[in-house]
């Protein structure tokens, strides 16, 4: 009644750990670099700052969160700085199509990996597919059993990668007699976010250059 198309192991497992440790010392080293960001703002109104451990770059997706917070970090720094850590925050965005969801914002997704790679190697997973192509041929007992099982029940598993997973399952209503079959997809190495899975190449790069731009626009209080 049909049949599974079965990944039963990988010739050569991808090392998803050694990725996961190299991908959370980046992710830290971007948190850290806002956060000396932060402690540079904090100098120029006071050198060195009251309380410097509790001097960091607030990342908030919610306004009244961040207002509560913020209440207490403002003082540290400049009343310019203070409102443009403000205007840059994750909340700021409005759920439109050309501005995004705040918790997708980069600084949201950036905050929640750091904050996962303090307590475990984050999630690296092998995410299929991004491209994949299929070529199958089923023989029915007749010519009766073949029209009865038209169009075709297929299921393509979208999931992540795992030896013993299910990649491609056909459904029919009668039993078949043969089946042969190809199937080619490529697949991305991806890290798990709060909200999804993001690839790495080119996740990764655009998270660094977010937070670049982010750091570039507070470049006029040093000039």
């Amino acid at each position: 009644m049909g049949y599974r198309l079965i990944l039963n192991e990988f010739s050569q497992p991808a090392p998803l750990n050694d990725w996961g440790l190299q991908t959370g010392e980046l992710i830290h080293n971007l948190r850290s670099s806002l956060d000396n960001l932060a402690f540079a703002l904090a100098r120029l109104r006071k050198d060195p700052p009251d309380n410097p451990r509790k001097i960091a770059f607030p990342i908030f997706d919610d306004k009244q969160k961040f207002d509560k917070s913020f209440l207490l970090l403002r003082k540290y720094f400049p009343d310019d700085a203070s409102d443009l850590i403000e205007i840059v925050q994750p909340f700021q965005r409005n759920g439109s199509e050309e501005d995004g969801f705040p918790h997708n914002d980069a600084l949201a997704m950036i905050r929640h990996l750091n904050n996962e790679d303090k307590h475990r190697v984050p999630a690296v997973i092998l995410v299929t597919p991004t491209e994949s192509d299929w070529l199958t041929s089923v023989e029915f007992q007749n010519p009766e059993d073949a029209a009865a099982n038209t169009p075709p029940d297929f299921t393509v598993s979208t999931d992540p990668l795992n030896a013993g997973m299910v990649l491609l399952e056909f459904r029919t209503k009668h039993p078949i007699a043969s089946a042969r079959g190809k199937l080619n997809c490529v697949a991305k190495v991806a890290i798990k976010t709060h909200q999804k899975a993001i690839h790495i190449d080119p996740g990764i790069p655009q998270l660094c250059l977010y937070t670049n731009i982010i750091i570039d626009q507070f470049r006029k209080f040093f000039i």
